[in-house]
């Protein structure tokens, strides 16, 4: 069941719905780069909000989300650089 809340669209504050939501699949993204690191990229979504009464040029209602990343990185041993001690 959504809740009522505002949201900011298009510089106005607007009536919106607070929506529940569920992860289908797998909300991470695999980029390989040239140097042979690959990146893992994960989607860690928090809030979606529908705005009441506006849709977009296909007719489909007007969706917000907020969200975060997460990035892993897994380097290659001749990429690692062994960091320096501090000195004092």
């Amino acid at each position: 069941m959504s809740k009522p809340t505002k949201a900011m669209h298009e510089g106005k504050q607007v009536d919106a719905e607070e929506m529940k939501f569920e992860v289908v699949g797998a909300p991470e993204v695999i980029l390989q780069v040239e140097d042979g690191t690959t990146l893992k990229i994960l989607l860690m979504p928090a809030k979606v909000v529908k705005i009441k009464d506006v849709y977009n040029q296909e007719g489909e209602p007007v969706y917000q989300l907020k969200w975060g990343t997460g990035v892993s990185a897994s380097v290659p041993a001749d990429q690692i650089k062994v960091p320096e001690a501090p000195q004092k």
